[in-house]
C-alpha cells in the first residue's frame, strides 16, 4: 500500500503567522518561569516583528501569550491547588469565598493585552522600518549598478 502525498498550498502571510505564533508562544513559555512578569510583553514584539500587518501582530502576541498562560494556570491549579489561592484572593477583595474564577478571568485579560500591545508594538515597528529599508536597498543597488553615474561626477 502506497501513501499519497498531501500537497497543502498556505500563502506566505499565513504561514509567517504560524510561525510567529508558534515562536511567540514558546519565548511566552520560557518567559513565564521569569520572577519579573512584566517581560511577557517581549514574545509579543517579536511575534509583531514577524508579520506584515497590525492586525496579525496583534492577534499573533495575544494568541502565543494567553495559550501560554491558559494552560500554565490550568496545569498549576490541578497540580498546586492554585485555585484555593485564586479564591483567598477574591475573598480578600470581594468580601466573601467563591469568587476565585474572577481573578483568573482578570490574570488571562492580562495576558491577553499584554500579548497583544507587545504586538502591536512590534509590528508598528515593522511599518515604520520595512518601507525606509526597501527604500534604502533599492537606492543603494541602483547607484552601485548602474554605468551612467559612473562618468557623472562633479567637482
Amino acid at each position: 500500500m502506497k501513501l499519497k502525498r498531501i500537497n497543502v498550498k498556505v500563502e506566505p502571510e499565513t504561514r509567517n503567522f504560524l510561525l510567529s505564533f508558534v515562536l511567540t508562544a514558546i519565548i511566552a513559555f520560557i518567559l513565564t518561569f521569569v520572577t519579573i512578569w512584566q517581560l511577557i510583553i517581549i514574545p509579543g514584539i517579536i511575534g509583531g516583528l514577524l508579520n506584515k500587518t497590525m492586525r496579525r501582530g496583534i492577534y499573533c502576541g495575544a494568541l502565543g501569550v494567553s495559550l501560554v498562560w491558559l494552560f500554565y494556570m490550568v496545569y498549576k491549579m490541578a497540580v498546586n491547588d492554585a485555585y484555593t489561592n485564586l479564591d483567598q484572593f477574591a475573598a480578600l477583595i470581594f468580601g466573601d469565598l467563591g469568587y476565585g474564577a474572577v481573578i483568573f478571568i482578570l490574570i488571562l485579560l492580562l495576558g491577553i493585552l499584554f500579548g497583544a500591545l507587545g504586538g502591536a508594538i512590534g509590528s508598528g515597528i515593522m511599518l515604520l522600518v520595512r518601507p525606509r529599508f526597501q527604500k534604502g536597498t533599492s537606492k543603494s543597488i541602483e547607484s552601485k549598478s548602474s554605468p551612467s553615474s559612473k562618468g557623472n561626477i562633479k567637482k
